[in-house]
């Protein structure tokens, strides 16, 4: 797996045998802030298209497809199954598996908000500033006392799309400090070496 390629190996024994196999080392973490040592890099921001792969952003980005786990750990996710965005299809099988249907979770509450403050959009010395919604969760009983101005419904799928749609939103390491961490890859996970 793309995301384990740079980690180190360990031996393992089979248990009831005498047979040992290479596993890959997971209690070794590499951090990119450490690896940096705290210096000030620069990241640009970059939203992922439907389907778009690690290592597809690593190749547009950066020229090299094997740098995909890091675009990974930059952005501190660790299971590629479960913390990148899901593409159209994936998303709507993920529903089908976990809930039956795409319909079940689209009519299937899977809380109650009540909003503190609309979304607004504020003049703000020449310039036009989002003021975000503000929104809290409350049990039904509260719900239902609210005008439906102060209301909303959140279905299962609204709230797994919106878990999904946020990882899109990702942050990318600028070249020359990709340059210093490739460079140094076959030491990262040395002992001593910003590990986590």
């Amino acid at each position: 797996m793309f995301l384990f390629r740079p980690y180190p190996t360990v031996r393992y024994r089979v248990p009831g045998t005498k047979k040992t196999i290479a596993m890959t080392n997971l209690t070794k973490r590499f951090a990119v802030a450490n690896f940096l040592n705290n210096a000030r890099a620069s990241f640009d921001e970059y939203f992922v298209q439907d389907g778009e792969r690690p290592d597809i952003i690593a190749y547009q980005y950066y020229g090299d497809q094997t740098l995909d786990w890091l675009i990974m750990l930059t952005n501190e996710m660790h299971d590629p199954y479960f913390e990148w965005v899901l593409s159209y299809e994936q998303f709507n099988e993920y529903l089908r598996q976990k809930y039956g249907s795409v319909s079940a979770a689209q009519s299937t509450v899977h809380h109650y908000e009540q909003i503190l403050q609309q979304k607004k959009t504020v003049n703000d010395n020449g310039e036009q500033r989002i003021i975000p919604e503000k929104k809290v969760i409350v049990d039904y009983t509260t719900y239902a006392s609210l005008t439906a101005t102060e209301r909303k419904t959140v279905t299962v799928y609204d709230y797994e799309n919106e878990l999904n749609e946020n990882r899109r939103h990702i942050y990318l390491l600028d070249l020359n400090y990709t340059l210093l961490i490739k460079e140094q890859h076959p030491y990262i996970f040395d002992e001593g070496v910003s590990v986590r």
